[in-house]
């Protein structure tokens, strides 16, 4: 049995030449804007794969994604016009980039280490995937909720991209709450939320990952303002909520805490003028 090479770090594909020499793939070079290997995963105390090597290769109308031929999985091609959420998270050395598409969820696992090119790889694909229109105006007030704590400081830099305008945004910092059931008092983590509407997306930065608050971590997902068809604020008791609704039946649901339901409301205003006066298209 041939033994399978292995890779120990994600580089940019330019040429076929750039191709692992026990991974070919069949494509139009020619036509290739950028992409990026990924190696495997390996976990745990006997370094079982817990992902296999691929390969992403973007081009102006889809990405391809080649597994390892070692897996016999197939490729699949995935078209840009079909993604409508994509995200990236951070935890400790892991992280991830997945995107949604109508009909399909992709998730391709990294090292932190790895994100300089993971970084290039994706400004590519973002360039393709989001309308790059500046805001018409500016609708009042732009900034909602507390001022920016350092951890969203820096995640905001990290995501919003120079070439865009950030024209309204709702921010609540993590803090601890006390909860009260019967005579037991216990304090409670509350996660830290960031919601934004740039000239290009919708961007919800959050510290809570699987319903778990992360003080070292990060989770980011956006979207293009063309794909959302409604944006709401709704309280029952003491849960407050920022829905949306995108195209292809995607939700997001983007807790506030009671405190700034009025910072919340006045954010979800704004960004309902903003997305009418730039006539965004409702899909169902």
């Amino acid at each position: 049995m041939k033994k399978t090479q292995q890779y120990s770090h994600a580089y940019l594909i330019q040429r076929p030449d750039h191709l692992p020499t026990d991974f070919p793939v069949k494509a139009d070079f020619a036509k290739l804007i950028c992409g990026l290997f990924l190696p495997s995963r390996r976990r745990g105390k006997f370094g079982v794969a817990s992902c296999p090597a691929r390969i992403l290769l973007l081009f102006p109308d889809s990405v391809a994604v080649v597994a390892h031929p070692s897996t016999g999985s197939p490729r699949a091609d995935i078209q840009i016009d079909d993604i409508v959420v994509m995200e990236q998270r951070r935890l400790l050395l892991d992280a991830s980039i997945s995107i949604r598409a109508s009909d399909a969820v992709q998730e391709w696992p990294y090292d932190v280490h790895e994100e300089g090119s993971v970084g290039e790889f994706l400004s590519h694909l973002r360039h393709l995937f989001l309308t790059n229109q500046p805001a018409e105006r500016t609708l009042g007030r732009s900034v909602f909720g507390e001022p920016l704590d350092h951890k969203f400081g820096c995640g905001e830099s990290d995501h919003v991209d120079r070439s865009e305008a950030l024209t309204a945004r709702f921010f609540s910092a993590p803090s601890t709450m006390i909860r009260k059931r019967w005579l037991v008092r216990t304090n409670v983590l509350v996660p830290g939320e960031y919601l934004a509407l740039t000239s290009r997306r919708i961007l919800w930065l959050s510290d809570q990952i699987d319903g778990v608050y992360q003080p070292s971590g990060m989770i980011a997902k956006y979207a293009p303002l063309r794909y959302i068809s409604e944006i709401r604020l709704s309280r029952r008791g003491d849960t407050c909520e920022i829905n949306l609704d995108f195209w292809g039946s995607i939700r997001w649901s983007v807790p506030i805490q009671p405190d700034f339901f009025d910072e919340a409301k006045s954010f979800t205003k704004q960004a309902r003028e903003l997305l009418l006066s730039r006539e965004a298209p409702k899909m169902a």
